[in-house]
């Protein structure tokens, strides 16, 4: 099951997300040869180069249902998961949304005829059974970070000295993510210190939650996001403390990040104070035209206004309130990609975040 391309899953425990990680990345492997060498093969014209055991036609028919593709290197002839096409064209330097809508026939021949032109070397991600991500081979634009230990790291860091509890654990062929709740009376304590400081009680019990994300495949770097709950509000506290694959970055300076957490997290604070003391005469429309200029849909915009006239209603109020609203719309997002069997994107570089007008 591990090999299909919509392979998804969900961890109640730990121990099990970690197993699960080492388990995968001591069965996969880095290949780096030249980009230009690389072939793009469809699979109904390269029968020759099709390997027959049984063990892999599950692999192979599952690759036929996705992608359709094969890429042939010098080291040999591997299905292509549906993670690697977004780097295999970054590696061909090609972009475009029509390329989602041609012929796979096509597509293979426009691949191979940019790849004899590219430069450089190609580091290649092949994970059960397949090739994942098709990466670049120079360091300078993508250095390998072992997701085992980054993850055990930040486990580490966060059961040192912390009250923290597990809450979920998820992995795909794109990315891993592990949340924990820090059950820490102290960080509670500053947000309700805070809020009295400028005039305001918290909405509720007040929750700590730390999300770390990481990707072998190119689709997110080394990521620590920190959010809170205050009642039935859901804040995220400024942006990821972030490490992209990029420049030889590594596992010293994803520690470093999140040894700096909690300083992190309290200067943070400081910032959404400085919210609290901003009025706003009209904030659904602030909050609208906040969305519409990040580059919100219409639909979640709309959607994320009337529940923001549920909670706050139409008067005038404070930054702090129009904020709160929009963190609320990238958790509602979250709410729908999980009815779908899949977390939020959010660890994404790519991913549009609400950050904190005065970070």
């Amino acid at each position: 099951m591990y090999y299909q391309d919509d392979f998804s899953k969900a961890f109640q425990n730990e121990m099990s997300f970690h197993e699960y990680i080492a388990e995968t990345d001591g069965r996969a492997q880095w290949i780096r040869v030249p980009a230009k060498s690389l072939y793009v093969r469809p699979m109904a014209a390269a029968a020759r180069f099709l390997e027959t055991e049984e063990e892999k036609r599950q692999i192979l028919a599952d690759t036929r249902k996705h992608t359709g593709l094969l890429l042939q290197t010098k080291k040999g002839v591997y299905p292509l998961g549906t993670t690697a096409i977004g780097t295999l064209k970054d590696r061909a330097r090609i972009k475009g949304t029509a390329l989602l809508e041609i012929k796979t026939p096509v597509l293979a021949g426009i691949l191979n005829e940019c790849l004899k032109v590219a430069k450089g070397n190609a580091l290649l991600r092949f994970s059960e059974g397949k090739i994942r991500g098709t990466l670049s081979g120079d360091e300078a634009d993508y250095a390998i970070i072992s997701m085992p230990e980054l993850f055990m790291i930040a486990s580490a860091y966060i059961h040192a000295g912390q009250n923290a509890r597990f809450v979920s654990g998820y992995a795909d062929h794109s990315m891993a993510q592990v949340t924990w709740q820090l059950c820490s009376r102290e960080l509670a304590e500053a947000y309700g210190e805070l809020m009295e400081e400028h005039g305001k009680k918290p909405f509720g019990e007040i929750q700590i939650f730390v999300r770390v994300t990481s990707s072998d495949v190119g689709a997110s770097g080394a990521n620590i996001f920190i959010s809170m709950l205050d009642g039935g509000c859901r804040i995220i506290l400024g942006e990821a403390l972030r490490i992209k694959h990029q420049y030889k970055r590594g596992l010293e300076e994803f520690a470093g990040n999140m040894e700096s957490l909690f300083q992190y997290y309290r200067q943070k604070l400081k910032n959404v104070g400085r919210l609290c003391d901003i009025p706003v005469s009209y904030p659904v429309n602030t909050l609208a035209e906040l969305m519409k200029s990040q580059g919100f849909g219409k639909k979640l915009a709309a959607e994320t206004v009337e529940r923001f006239k549920t909670v706050f209603g139409e008067g005038p109020c404070s930054a702090y309130e129009v904020y709160c609203g929009l963190c609320e719309s990238v958790f509602f997002c979250e709410e729908e990609w999980e009815r779908h069997g899949k977390p939020c994107e959010a660890g994404r570089e790519d991913r549009k975040m609400p950050v904190c007008p005065v970070a």
